[in-house]
């Protein structure tokens, strides 16, 4: 990893001052932290080649992609559920999507596109339930479209249409702002207690002893303090700092009742909650929004925080993208860290794709080049070819209009989903999988919990992310 950090690092454009213009380089998770930890063990170097300067890390958005979908694979997708209707190996076994598996890194635009006809049906059901359509082709009993319709201008239409979807998402997608107020006052609360703290702080930044006249200081506000203030006569009434609140009034809620739950209710709103954010994500990178990008990211972060051990590393890339965008770059790369995520090949609308991505199709071109070398491969012809790719694409590409060959898309080609539509949006309302009924289970997702954040605890994740502060500011640990 180090020769090849320094091989970039031979590439960075240079500045008049002996200095270099930092360039982005995105990757997985994995590549990401192997190189975090070599620019940070060489971090006293002498020169900026010596510290790799201008190499700014970022984690590629189609490896995160793949992160999110197998994220949602891995909670509601199960070989065994064929039994439980209306889930997605019942829906798989449907449609007949037989190149459909567990695990999304093996066969992503599989999965994907399951998903995304998985996400149409539940969207259209749920729209269905809420403004009372009988059929997709009727009208809608419980919301009055207004009479002019077809008079209006397109911006009209698509005020109406957005007041109809927030219908539906806060039927279905927002199940109550319960949860995220908890933690956001969870946070709240961590925050103001290290305001407090650090205010009792003396010059040298040492906690004092609070018995009047005692002029012993301490590095940490832990048990040796306490212990201390308690040893003087009369002892130091300390209010336990876990029971500090604050200083707005909370209301507490009566303990809900114990009923029982609805298992497909809970599953397919968790669901249908889980695609908004992944197809969001996907849109975002297509119109190349990066700062749409970068508030999908702060889901994701919680995401893979609450997904446990399972996905710690990319909760803690994700935290520490924020670091570089908020703190640690430039204004100029700063910016270019969040609008420079995507590339567009074709020039349309809508058609951006990962950076990430464009370079692993770089790197198959590359290694055909390599496989048609046969046994005449060695270090210069393949940087030979690296070098020629640009070249070659430009001379090819110039050559097919000149002979007007007809090029088709790299895209791939889908066959009509009405069909598939039509049979699970069939299924879902006679099944009424968005209308709440007590007792009804499945066997393998059994006492589903709907919302994914429920056992996030806001303490923990506050002390997390002031944790990797530190670790940041002293410079002690890459990550």
């Amino acid at each position: 990893m180090m020769s090849i950090l320094y091989q970039f690092f031979s590439y960075l454009p240079k500045t008049g001052n002996g200095g270099v213009d930092g360039q982005l380089f995105s990757g997985d998770q994995l590549t990401v932290e192997r190189a975090v930890n070599v620019i940070s063990s060489v971090a006293n170097g002498y020169t900026p080649e010596d510290r790799l300067e201008g190499i700014n890390l970022q984690l590629g958005d189609w490896h995160a992609g793949v992160k999110v979908l197998s994220l949602i694979y891995s909670r509601f997708f199960n070989g065994k559920s064929d039994s439980d209707i209306c889930t997605l190996f019942s829906d798989r076994t449907l449609i007949n999507r037989r190149n459909v598996t567990g695990d999304p890194h093996s066969s992503y635009r599989a999965n994907r596109d399951f998903l995304y006809v998985i996400f149409q049906s539940r969207a259209i059901a749920a729209a269905m339930t809420v403004l009372g359509f009988a059929d997709k082709t009727s009208a809608p009993a419980n919301y009055l479209l207004p009479t002019d319709m077809e008079k209006m201008r397109k911006a009209q239409k698509l005020d109406c249409l957005h007041e109809i979807s927030a219908k539906v998402v806060d039927a279905f997608v927002f199940q109550s702002s319960a949860e995220v107020n908890n933690i956001v006052d969870g946070v709240l609360n961590e925050e103001e207690r290290d305001i407090l703290q650090q205010q009792e702080l003396t010059a040298e930044g040492r906690f004092p002893c609070r018995f009047p006249g005692c002029n012993k200081t301490f590095k940490y506000n832990g048990k040796t303090r306490r212990s201390h203030e308690l040893s003087h006569e009369p002892p130091v009434q300390v209010e336990d700092p876990t029971l500090v609140t604050t200083s707005t009034p909370t209301c507490t809620t009566p303990p809900k009742e114990s009923k029982p739950g609805d298992d497909v209710y809970n599953y397919n709103c968790a669901l249908l909650t889980d695609c908004f954010l992944f197809f969001n994500f996907l849109d975002a990178i297509k119109e190349g929004d990066g700062a749409r990008i970068m508030r999908q990211y702060k889901y994701i972060m919680l995401y893979c925080k609450a997904d446990g051990s399972h996905s710690t590393k990319y909760a803690l890339e994700c935290l520490y993208q924020f670091f570089l965008v908020h703190a640690l770059l430039s204004q100029r790369d700063s910016e270019r860290f969040v609008w420079n995520r995507s590339v567009n090949n074709s020039g349309k609308k809508g058609t951006n794709i990962p950076s990430d991505e464009d370079t692993e199709h770089s790197n198959n071109h590359t290694k055909q080049g390599i496989r048609n070398l046969g046994p005449n491969v060695t270090e210069k012809a393949v940087q030979r070819l690296s070098h020629a790719e640009s070249p070659t694409a430009s001379i090819l590409g110039h050559l097919d209009d000149s002979i007007k060959r007809l090029l088709r898309s790299g895209k791939h080609s889908t066959g009509s989903l009405e069909r598939d539509l039509n049979e699970l949006i069939k299924r879902e309302v006679e099944f009424n999988i968005f209308t709440e009924s007590e007792g009804r289970s499945y066997k393998q997702f059994s006492s589903f919990q709907r919302d994914r954040l429920a056992n996030l605890d806001a303490s923990s994740l506050h002390q997390w992310i002031n944790k990797h502060k530190k670790n940041i500011t002293w410079g002690i640990r890459a990550r």
